[in-house]
């Protein structure tokens, strides 16, 4: 799929609403030029029936004709910007919830691959810059060629042809001009995009780490950094504006040429007796009015470039612009009822790392058993993080296979692959949200009564209940407003209500102090006796002792 290919599905769904905006501005410039055009006519027709040059001048249908143009301008003009901009601001919010999406399902892997900075830049400038298809590009493009037409229809039926082919041909030298403007102004386009981007990620570290570059003295260095940046990418817009700037002034120029013409023309035509002097004033104000439509094409076209990059760094994360239906798929089994029992999870000769050169973890072989969950441990940095990634198939593996339900895991679609296995990261996500909006996510209709006694299983009711706000709290940016043992158990009852029958869990007891560590293993041990599942621990002596145990150690090659 091309660039261009992805904007039009993106804005395919609003033809309608679009459409209707680009008809409301070629109404308006239509309006404006009639307005100008029709007062030069009513002005030189009053003025010479005022001389006794012109006898039986009508004055109500050219006086309401220009009240009606007046009218039209200013309510076309606000309906456009209406429904223009609903229709965009309903687009983009799709798109921007699709993209969302589209980055979560993404493999671990290739998120940590992303800069935060980028991602937040691709969710909101990157999207931001979009507006500009349909209200900057298509939309004056569209309404100006209609303007167009329609003003060169008018000179065909009022004057002889040149005076058509005059305003035909200047909106071909203008849509020249413009491509000339989008062909110099794509690349710098794109770059600015590119640079906005860095400019973000920079900002965003500056701030992140303003605390350490402080204590080691860096901070002077990354402003000027950041200084840099900014003076590069003030240097490209102002390169970006000059090509705009030129490119305007040449059209305007152009349309004042133009109009000198239609006016030696059309006083040419008088003299000849063709036209009367009325309808020669309304064509050399006719073209002259054309300015508003075609001052806006090479504005239009330089803009090209920044769009396209905006839209290729979307594509990039594997967003379809296009809405599909949500399909619920039950987890796998070999016939289209799910099996009463969970699947198997099995590893064969299971290599796992980041370089098929250097594999952190080499034949390991093991198959889960419900109730008895494996416990991976070891010294930290040996890969078992890694190991969970791989097994939930968020990363393949270097060798070897991982079977889920008798078939490679890589090969089930990610919807059966996580509607069987549920994995709590090493790291904990929890959104600015109160307490139930997080464990509501995904889920949103479960009941407070399903959620209090999720926490009541990660031992967390009591303390909240005595916090006074309950399943409202909110647990803060970063879940700063929680512990991190709090945190992690927040994230666990979430898992707990997401009801998978394999979990892997990377030390969910990490934070904890032992006595809440055996509370909570006491309450986790029924709902984990009825399923398959790996714990990541670095106290394996505090787990069961008749829970399978394999020791992570270095893969030596």
């Amino acid at each position: 799929m091309s660039d261009w290919d992805f904007l039009r599905r993106i804005f395919h769904g609003s033809r309608a609403w679009t459409g209707s905006a680009h008809l409301l501005l070629a109404l308006t410039w239509a309006a404006g030029i009639a307005l100008l055009a029709l007062s030069g006519w009513f002005i030189t027709a009053s003025a010479l029936a005022g001389a006794g040059l012109l006898l039986g001048l009508e004055l109500f249908t050219p006086s309401a004709g220009i009240r009606a143009a007046a009218l039209l301008r200013t309510l076309a003009r606000y309906g456009e910007r209406v429904i223009g901009h609903e229709a965009v601001l309903r687009v983009l919010a799709r798109l921007r919830a699709r993209s969302f999406a589209s980055i979560s399902r993404l493999p671990i892997a290739a998120q940590r691959a992303l800069r935060s900075g980028d991602l937040q830049h691709r969710l909101t400038a990157d999207i931001d810059t979009l507006d500009g298809v349909p209200l900057r590009i298509t939309g004056p493009v569209v309404a100006a060629t209609l303007a167009v037409l329609a003003a060169t229809v008018l000179a065909y039926w009022l004057a002889p042809w040149p005076a058509a082919l005059l305003i035909l041909g200047t909106a071909i030298l203008t849509l020249a001009a413009a491509w000339l403007a989008a062909r110099l102004g794509q690349a710098r386009g794109r770059a600015l995009v590119e640079r906005r981007s860095r400019q973000r990620v920079a900002l965003l570290d500056y701030f992140g780490g303003l605390a350490d570059l402080i204590a080691y003295r860096r901070a002077d260095s990354q402003r000027t950094l950041l200084a840099a940046l900014d003076q590069e990418q003030a240097k490209g817009v102002l390169a970006q504006e000059g090509v705009a700037l030129f490119a305007d002034q040449a059209v305007q120029g152009l349309v004042a040429m133009t109009t000198l013409a239609m006016l030696a023309l059309a006083l040419h035509w008088h003299a000849v007796g063709a036209i009367d002097a009325p309808v020669a004033v309304l064509l050399t104000l006719m073209t002259l009015g054309l300015n508003e439509a075609l001052s806006t094409l090479p504005g239009a076209f330089w803009r090209v470039g920044e769009s396209l990059q905006a839209a290729a760094r979307l594509r990039s994360l594997g967003i379809d612009p296009v809405d599909g239906p949500a399909v619920e798929v039950a987890c796998p089994g070999p016939g289209p009822e799910r099996l009463p029992d969970p699947p198997r999870l099995h590893a064969h000769g299971l290599d796992v790392g980041f370089r098929g050169e250097r594999p952190l973890l080499t034949g390991l072989d093991f198959s889960l058993q419900p109730g008895r969950p494996l416990v991976l441990h070891g010294r930290s940095g040996l890969g078992k993080s890694t190991l969970l990634e791989t097994l939930a198939g968020e990363r393949p593996p270097l060798g070897g296979r991982v079977m889920l339900a008798g078939r490679d895991i890589g090969t089930w679609p990610e919807s059966s692959r996580y509607r069987c296995i549920g994995y709590l990261p090493q790291e904990t996500l929890l959104l600015d949200t109160s307490v139930a909006g997080n464990l509501r996510l995904g889920r949103p209709k479960l009941t407070d009564e399903a959620l209090w006694t999720a926490l009541e299983t990660v031992d967390l009711a009591a303390a909240l209940r005595r916090e006074g706000s309950g399943l409202d709290y909110r647990v803060g940016e970063m879940a700063r407003r929680l512990s991190g043992g709090q945190a992690r158990r927040l994230a666990l009852a979430w898992l707990i209500l997401r009801d998978r029958p394999i979990v892997l869990l990377d030390e969910p007891f990490s934070g904890l102090d032992h006595a809440t560590e055996q509370r909570l293993l006491a309450r986790l041990q029924p709902w984990l006796a009825t399923r398959l599942a790996v714990l990541v621990t670095h106290a394996p002596e505090r787990l069961p002792a008749d829970w399978p145990r394999q020791k992570i150690e270095w893969a030596m090659r």
